[in-house]
C-alpha cells in the first residue's frame, strides 16, 4: 500500500499543493487542472524529486511511464522493453511480441529502432516498458499521449488486465481514457 502522508511542494513562492495525505491501495486516476503538480507527485514518488514537507511510504520498487518516453533511440521497441528483463529477454519475448500486437504494433513496426517509431509507437513501447519491469507501484504520467481511440482502446484493457491490486497511479486528463479503464479518480484539486 503506498501512503502520502501531509506532503507539501514550494518552489519559491509558489505551492503546488499542501499538507497532501492519500493512501493508494490498487489502481487510481489521479486527476486535476494543468498546473497543479500532478508530474511533481509522481516525480516525488519515483525518488526523483523532494518534498518540502510530509513523507511517502510503501513505494517500493517503481515502474514508470514519464511525460517524455525516455527510449533508447537506437534500439527497437522489443529491445526496449527486455532492459528491464535482464537474463529473462528471450524466456518473454513471444509474450513481449503479442502485447505490441495487441497495441497495433506489427513486425515491421517492432523492427524500427525506436527513434523512427511515431510517437504514439513510442508511447506504446514506453507503456509496455513499464509493464513488464518487476516493480511494487506503477506510475504512468498521461501514458495515452499519442494513441489513436483504438489504441487507446487497447492500452487501457491491457492496463485494466495487468494491474491487478498493485498500486498503479495514472496523471491524465483524457476523460475517455478515464472511462475505459474504470478506475477510481482520485480528484487531487478536492483534497
Amino acid at each position: 500500500m503506498l501512503t502520502i502522508e501531509h506532503l507539501t511542494k514550494q518552489f519559491g513562492e509558489k505551492t503546488l499543493f499542501r499538507d497532501l495525505c492519500l493512501t493508494v491501495d490498487g489502481p487510481a486516476v489521479l486527476w486535476a487542472p494543468s498546473g497543479w503538480g500532478k508530474t511533481t507527485l509522481l516525480r516525488i514518488l519515483m525518488g526523483l524529486d523532494t518534498p518540502t514537507a510530509g513523507r511517502v511510504r510503501g513505494v517500493g520498487r517503481a515502474a514508470a511511464v514519464f511525460q517524455e518516453d525516455r527510449l533508447c533511440p537506437q534500439l527497437t521497441a522489443l529491445q526496449n522493453v527486455t532492459l528491464v528483463l535482464p537474463g529473462s529477454e528471450k524466456q518473454y519475448k513471444e509474450q513481449i511480441e503479442a502485447d505490441f500486437q495487441q497495441l497495433g504494433m506489427d513486425a515491421a513496426a517492432l523492427a524500427l529502432p525506436a527513434a523512427r517509431l511515431s510517437g504514439g509507437q513510442k508511447r506504446r513501447t514506453a507503456l509496455l516498458r513499464a509493464l513488464w519491469a518487476p516493480s511494487d507501484t506503477l506510475l504512468l504520467d498521461e501514458p495515452f499521449t499519442g494513441m489513436d481511440p483504438d489504441t487507446l482502446a487497447a492500452a487501457a484493457a491491457l492496463l485494466r488486465t495487468r494491474c491487478g491490486t498493485e498500486p498503479v497511479l495514472l496523471a491524465t486528463h483524457d476523460r475517455e481514457a478515464i472511462r475505459l479503464l474504470g478506475w477510481p479518480v482520485i480528484g487531487l484539486e478536492a483534497l
